[in-house]
């Protein structure tokens, strides 16, 4: 009885830390930045861990992203930094720094940042290494989300080192995995998938038909979100 009234109640602390974590992360993707902050702020105690990390990095990612300040620079180069003085011992904290590094690897290409770039990417692959993902201390959701993290990363990897041609089996794969993400019932999750999906069948794949698919079903559901109306514009113009 005792068993499954702890069971009862980590399913119940569960159920509420991703309804939270959601409302947040829909908040992010309208674009409605500061209710995102201020929701996040007024909530956090009652996140887990990975799910306030993650989230914290992707309002500062997106803020900076929309904004282009050097402001919003600064802020999410000093909460990439103070996250990655922190120690990496636990598989917990292994899993949130690869999850810190996924950003600081987004930030350094978008100011193209060569050394940071190789330096991040290898900080990466180390981490992906050390992690066994079915060990790992975290819900299914969180667990999902995490490995969609990894899998963009591998993804985008075996174009860079290894060549278009020779590893489309390997991304197909993976983008079959993405796919699964895309239809989950998990908002976070399958927005992640979703806006990766759009992305690599246009620019990579060369499907725009298959990207615009996804872009479509992005810009119904976060209709604010100019940066998904203009990807779904442009991937409109390649067909």
């Amino acid at each position: 009885m005792l068993c499954f009234f702890i069971l009862f109640q980590f399913g119940a602390r569960a159920g509420e830390t991703d309804t939270i974590a959601n409302h947040v992360f829909s908040l992010i993707y309208q674009q409605d930045l500061p209710a995102a902050e201020h929701y996040l702020e007024i909530e956090k105690y009652k996140l887990s861990d990975f799910y306030y990390l993650f989230l914290n990095l992707d309002l500062h990612w997106w803020k900076y992203r929309t904004s282009n300040s050097k402001s919003d620079a600064r802020a999410l180069e000093k909460l990439i930094d103070d996250q990655n003085r922190l120690k990496t011992v636990s598989d917990q904290e292994k899993m949130k720094r690869l999850l810190v590094k996924s950003y600081q690897l987004r930030y350094e290409k978008k100011k193209l940042n060569l050394i940071g770039m190789l330096s991040t990417r290898s900080d990466i692959q180390n981490l992906i290494n050390q992690l066994k993902p079915d060990q790992l201390p975290v819900t299914t959701n969180e667990l999902k989300l995490f490995e969609s993290y990894v899998i963009m990363y591998e993804y985008i990897e075996n174009i860079n080192f290894w060549g278009f041609q020779n590893n489309s089996g390997e991304r197909q794969k993976k983008l079959h995995r993405m796919e699964e993400f895309a239809a989950d019932d998990n908002l976070m999750l399958n927005t992640v998938a979703r806006f990766f999906l759009a992305r690599m069948y246009q620019k990579v794949e060369k499907e725009p038909e298959t990207g615009l698919k996804h872009f479509k079903i992005l810009t119904a559901k976060y209709p604010t979100n100019a940066t998904f109306a203009a990807y779904q514009k442009e991937c409109e113009s390649k067909l």
